[in-house]
């Protein structure tokens, strides 16, 4: 099983209780939530981008970029970037 991005400690950061103290299944109630709310964000992608966006970035990754790409390549590197792997937190480390 992958393990989830928002740890423990994450959990403990963003808690309103403002003590750092959690419960395993208020962290589970959380982790669920992020889930959710990435599967919202992707279907609302998905539901209102068609099939390709324009893009006109001109940034590092994307290499001065101008045209259109395909709007199931975005939603891809959207959960990459909001649900890690451990081998991706390993790569950024090295």
């Amino acid at each position: 099983m992958t393990k989830h991005p928002l740890t423990d400690e994450i959990c403990e950061q963003i808690s309103r209780r403002g003590v750092s103290v959690t419960t395993s299944i208020e962290r589970d109630n959380m982790r669920g939530a992020a889930d959710w709310q990435l599967q919202q964000v992707t279907k609302w992608l998905h539901d209102n981008l068609g099939n390709e966006i324009y893009a006109d970035a001109c940034q590092e990754d994307y290499d001065n970029l101008r045209g259109y790409i395909i709007t199931d390549s975005v939603i891809d590197d959207l959960k990459a970037a909001m649900r890690p792997t451990q081998e991706d937190q390993e790569d950024e480390e090295e």
